[in-house]
C-alpha cells in the first residue's frame, strides 16, 4: 500500500477515457473495478484495454526494454481487472473515478446514484470542465470529492490534473496528489474555475487549429504537422480526435460561456459534432478510423470552407 493508502480502484465508463484509467491503474498494481451501462459496451472496453496493453508489450519487445510492458506486466494487469454493469461493484472501492460523458447532469445524477449506495469515501470526476464544486454538491461527502482530469490517450500522457473544489478537505487533496503519483503520473495542481488551467491554455489553441482548416490556410495534414516543431508528439486535429470532438465543443462552450467570444467554438467543430462525428470513439472526425488501416482525412473536413 503506498502513501495514498488505496488499494482497490472503481471506474465508471468504459469508453476512451474510462478503458485508459482502467488500465493504468490495473497496470500499477491497484485491484480494478470498471463498470458501464450494457455488457456490449463493456466487451468493447475490455478488448480497447486488451488491445491497447499488446501494444504495449510489442513497443517493449521492439525498444528491448526501454518503452511499454513485459507480457508478465500485461498478465497481472488483466488479472487486476473486473468489469460488470452494477454500480453495487463499487461499494467497496477505496476511491471511485466518474469518466462518463462530460455534462452536467449526467454526473451530478451519477453521484446522487453513488451516494445512494452509501458509498463514503474518495470519489474523483475526470472531468475536462464543469465545476468541481457543482459536482461536489451532489455527493454526499463533498469533502472527499475532487477532480482528476487525465490527459488522453490515459496510457501515454503523464499528466494529470488535480482540481480541489470549495468543500475538498486537505487530507482529500493530499491522498489524491499521492494516488496521481502512484499511478505514475505527474501531478498537475489548479483551481476550480472554468477550463481549470489545461484547458483554458490548450482549448483556443486546438480551436484556433479548426479555424485554419476551416478558412483554407492549411490542409488537416498540414495543420498537424505544425507542432512538431513545439515537440509534440499529436497534431492538433488528431488530438481533437483523441479528445472526442463532442468533449471538446463541450469545454468550449463553458469557456465561451464563462469569459466571452474568444473561446467561441469554430464552426466546423460544432457542424462535425452535430453531424455525429465525434473522433476516434466512433471513428469519424477530422480523420476517419477505419481498424487495420492508417487514418484519413474525412473528405467533409477537406471540402468544408467558411465563405
Amino acid at each position: 500500500m503506498g502513501q495514498s493508502g488505496i488499494t482497490r480502484v472503481g471506474v465508471v465508463g468504459i469508453g476512451l477515457m474510462g478503458s485508459g484509467i482502467a488500465q493504468v491503474a490495473a497496470t500499477a498494481g491497484f485491484h480494478t473495478v470498471v463498470i458501464d451501462v450494457n455488457d456490449e459496451i463493456v466487451s468493447r472496453g475490455m478488448t480497447r484495454i486488451e488491445e491497447s496493453l499488446q501494444r504495449l508489450v510489442e513497443s517493449y519487445e521492439k525498444s528491448g526494454g526501454q518503452r511499454g510492458i513485459t507480457q508478465e506486466q500485461k498478465a497481472t494487469a488483466l488479472q487486476n481487472l473486473q468489469s460488470g454493469t452494477e454500480l453495487s461493484l463499487l461499494q467497496d472501492r477505496d476511491i471511485i473515478i466518474e469518466a462518463i460523458v462530460e455534462n452536467f447532469e449526467a454526473k451530478a445524477k451519477l453521484n446522487e446514484e453513488i451516494s445512494a449506495l452509501g458509498y463514503d469515501r474518495l470519489f474523483v470526476s475526470n472531468t475536462s470542465s464543469i465545476s468541481i464544486t457543482r459536482l461536489a454538491a451532489h455527493y454526499r461527502y463533498p469533502d472527499r470529492f475532487m477532480g482528476m482530469h487525465f490527459m488522453n490517450p490515459v496510457p501515454i500522457q503523464p499528466g494529470c490534473e488535480l482540481i480541489r473544489g470549495f468543500l475538498t478537505s486537505d487530507e482529500t487533496a493530499e491522498r489524491i496528489t499521492h494516488f496521481a503519483r502512484e499511478l505514475g503520473k505527474v501531478p498537475i495542481q489548479a483551481e476550480d474555475k472554468a477550463g481549470f488551467g489545461i484547458n483554458r491554455m490548450f482549448v483556443p489553441f486546438l480551436n484556433e487549429a479548426v479555424r485554419v482548416v476551416e478558412e483554407g490556410i492549411m490542409s488537416v495534414e498540414d495543420a498537424d504537422k505544425t507542432t512538431l516543431c513545439l515537440g509534440h508528439k499529436m497534431g492538433p486535429l488528431t488530438t481533437l480526435d483523441y479528445v472526442g470532438l463532442d468533449t471538446a465543443l463541450a469545454v468550449a462552450e463553458v469557456l465561451e460561456q464563462e469569459f466571452g467570444p474568444f473561446y467561441k467554438p469554430a464552426p466546423l467543430l460544432k457542424r462535425l459534432v452535430d453531424s455525429g462525428h465525434l473522433g476516434v470513439k466512433n471513428g469519424k472526425g477530422f480523420y476517419l478510423y477505419e481498424k487495420g488501416k492508417p487514418p484519413v482525412v474525412n473528405p467533409a473536413v477537406a471540402r468544408y470552407r467558411m465563405r
